[in-house]
């Protein structure tokens, strides 16, 4: 989620909105991800791991400059299609991941962490549109993001308490009404944008969804003694993967 808020950031400071004031967030969330990413370089890897997150680390150096730029409309399609596969990418290593550590549980982090990054890609695809930069399939992308949230939620909510607590089931519950809203708003064909109220309902989900990320951590991971980690050392699959779900996410703070 955290390269998908930067897109909309970098929209936002396109259409000159001072709401949560966008380049301070642009700036930050960039420093974020910078720094998530050298924390990965930092872990020892096996050739899977390595290889996987040489990978991330390419398409990330090759994003990075382009954000630091001043914001040109005529690149925001190419920075588009470069984030969405970025954090596919991202997306789908987590999970390898997850399934590695032998927990279980992990792929409802993943999921958790997946209902951050939709929300916020999202909010990316409306605020393209308000500035005037509407992808090829824009009605087809925002039911795209919609269908794949619902799915999440939906298998969030049949899974075990065990592994998705009733707490967590019922703040994200809400969290859901909220998302209905917004995408009540991307679906609209009245013509006229809202991309503060956009800014101001896309950073309540996401904050919401970083407490209960936190939350479903702590539950699917203290119910174990450790990591079993077939693709690297002691730990540093654990350790790799909250890296990776901070990038798909948000880092351990938030950021609004």
């Amino acid at each position: 989620m955290q390269a998908n808020r930067i897109l909309k950031d970098y929209a936002l400071v396109g259409m000159g909105v001072e709401y949560h004031d966008p380049a301070k967030d642009l700036k930050e969330n960039l420093e974020i991800i910078e720094k998530e990413i050298k924390d990965l370089e930092g872990h020892k890897q096996n050739e899977k791991i390595a290889t996987e997150i040489h990978e991330i680390e390419n398409s990330w150096h090759a994003i990075k400059p382009e954000f630091e730029k001043t914001p040109d409309k005529a690149k925001m399609l190419d920075l588009h299609e470069m984030v969405e596969k970025f954090t596919t990418r991202c997306e789908q290593v987590a999970e390898d991941i997850a399934k590695d550590t032998g927990i279980k549980g992990e792929h409802d982090v993943v999921l958790v962490a997946e209902l951050g990054m939709e929300s916020q890609r999202l909010a990316a695809i409306y605020l393209m549109k308000a500035w005037g930069v509407t992808t090829p399939n824009y009605v087809e992308e925002v039911q795209e993001v919609v269908d794949q949230t619902e799915k999440i939620y939906k298998e969030l909510f049949e899974a075990d308490e065990k592994l998705v607590s009733k707490e967590i089931k019922d703040q994200l519950k809400k969290v859901e009404k909220d998302f209905i809203a917004f995408s009540v708003m991307a679906t609209s064909t009245t013509g006229r944008f809202m991309p503060s109220a956009a800014e101001k309902m896309a950073t309540k989900i996401f904050k919401a969804l970083r407490v209960i990320l936190d939350k479903e951590q702590k539950l699917v991971e203290g119910t174990v003694s450790g990591y079993f980690t077939p693709i690297a050392d002691e730990k540093t699959a654990g350790e790799i993967f909250r890296v990776i779900t901070g990038i798909v996410h948000g880092e351990g703070g938030i950021k609004s």
